[in-house]
């Protein structure tokens, strides 16, 4: 029989505790992918969202792919697919997400995404009334009750005819049947608006389909024919009366969503019809602001000249210059003919625009950013300057460009993590050649006595080690458990490593 691997129990321990650390670091990588994914939500940055949420739903994460499944519906930060709406929330309602349960059983009911299937509906209801979902079982016993009476009546779950509206779009107040029909499992009206189907819309409102009503985010039609970029449905409501500045339940308004999406022509529009250009959603965003964060810069200047303060900031501090510094590098000379705020301006978290620029490796900004004189030395309030922040993120052209630009190089971190450590653990090793050859320091300690070279031995970077042993790192250093890079090493599994360094 062959050997164990760890011959003696301290090394073994050693491999528990090694494996242990790791575990932990995946735990609070979800958490910190999850809390990203949130606030890139709040903020209206879905095509960030959409990344951050696909990776942990393709972990296998039923939440995530609940949320997944919400934005290929909506068309948020994805292409709208209906397909692909299905099949993540299927697998989320697959692992007993009950909120996805009862939305899959929706779209069967009404062949979204699918064939319309209503025996596989009221399988999935079933499922999530046992999970707590009261408006699951209540479906369920609507759609018996329709097939106890036959089917003669038109069910309930896939078109209804509403009691007489009032309100925009309102004839007289009667309604027909065919303005409070559903399409798609939608209100016709929100489809049709959704679509840019303005024929159809016009039918709709001739018939007196309500303006008012929305969808599960509080999107009236209006909405959701500005976030479609579709200007002929988008006259069509506004002549019928619909409040230019109405919002949904994020507090987007129309004008929002359609210059976070780059529509020129809708902007125009609204702004013609009365849309207020400094609304504020729930999260503080304006219409600048989406328009700098989705990088639509004729959209922004627009916004500029109708008034939009190019000063302003949003939820925590956080400036257009900043924003531009992280989403569009092309939007600084706007913003600055605009009276942007100073450069070195800070958010809540003392962040400057050039941190944000170095934490989304947006290398375009990092240069324009330091040509305005952007300091790099300035750090946030846990100690963090934009040269630790690009390397911490893998962001290798701009720590480079910050490296070039003369950051220290020395800096350390909360816990003592300089920059050569940081890139030497997370196996950039362009980085770790520029730092050594400016004359960063190869020997220097973190708060746990670790150094450079022991955490590239510990992930085995072999080209990283032996950079760091060409420049004279010290092999015998040990930390504060005593361990030298090579016994990091061996407790780590690296074989080839441990062989560079005996």
């Amino acid at each position: 029989m062959a050997p164990p691997r760890y011959a003696t129990p301290c090394a073994a321990l050693a491999s528990l505790a090694l494996m242990l650390l790791l575990a932990a670091d995946v735990s609070v990588a979800q958490q910190s992918t999850t809390a990203a994914a949130e606030a890139a939500l709040r903020a209206g940055a879905f095509d960030r969202a959409a990344n951050l949420i696909a990776q942990q739903a393709r972990d296998g994460d039923p939440e995530a792919q609940y949320k997944l499944a919400s934005l290929y519906r909506l068309g948020r930060g994805v292409e709208q697919d209906e397909a692909a709406a299905f099949r993540w929330m299927k697998s989320a309602a697959e692992a007993g997400h009950a909120e996805a349960q009862l939305h899959l059983a929706k779209m069967y009911l009404a062949g979204r995404g699918v064939a319309a299937d209503v025996a596989q509906a009221r399988t999935w209801l079933a499922k999530a009334a046992a999970n707590g979902r009261s408006e699951a079982a209540a479906l369920e016993l609507e759609i018996a009750q329709q097939a106890r009476r036959g089917g003669k009546e038109a069910p309930a779950w896939s078109a209804t005819v509403a009691a007489a509206a009032s309100g925009p779009g309102g004839a007289g107040g009667l309604v027909r049947p065919e303005a409070a029909a559903k399409r798609n499992g939608l209100p016709a009206v929100l489809d049709a608006a959704w679509r840019g189907q303005a024929q159809a819309l016009s039918r709709l409102i001739a018939a007196g389909a309500p303006l008012g009503v929305s969808d599960d985010n509080g999107n009236a039609p209006l909405a959701l024919a500005a976030a479609g970029g579709h200007r002929a449905s988008l006259e069509l409501i506004l002549a019928a009366g619909a409040d230019p500045n109405a919002a949904n339940r994020a507090g987007e308004t129309a004008l929002m969503l359609a210059a976070g999406q780059g529509h020129s022509d809708s902007v125009e529009l609204l702004l013609a019809r009365g849309a207020a250009v400094e609304s504020r959603s729930a999260s503080a965003e304006t219409a600048l602001s989406k328009a700098i964060r989705g990088c639509k810069v004729d959209v922004a200047k627009a916004l500029l000249g109708k008034g939009a303060r190019a000063a302003g900031t949003v939820e925590g501090g956080v400036t257009m210059l900043m924003l531009a510094g992280a989403f569009c590098a092309e939007a600084i000379a706007v913003l600055d003919a605009g009276g942007a705020t100073p450069v070195n301006a800070l958010d809540a978290r003392g962040r400057t625009a050039l941190w944000h620029a170095a934490d989304r490796g947006n290398d375009g900004a990092v240069r324009a950013l330091l040509g305005k004189g952007a300091d790099a030395r300035i750090a946030d309030q846990q100690g963090v300057v934009p040269l630790l922040r690009a390397i911490e993120n893998g962001e290798k052209a701009a720590a480079q460009l910050l490296l070039v630009r003369g950051a220290e190089l020395d800096r350390r971190t909360a816990a003592g993590n300089t920059g050569l450590m940081l890139a030497a653990q997370g196996g950039q090793l362009e980085v770790v050649r520029a730092l050594l050859q400016l004359g960063a320091s190869a020997d220097l300690r973190n708060e746990q006595g670790t150094t450079a070279l022991m955490l590239a031995s510990a992930a085995g970077h072999t080209d990283i080690v032996k950079a760091l042993l060409e420049a004279g790192a010290d092999r015998g250093l040990r930390n504060k458990r005593r361990q030298t890079a090579v016994d990091i090493a061996n407790a780590s599994g690296q074989p080839a490593v441990a062989e560079l360094l005996k």
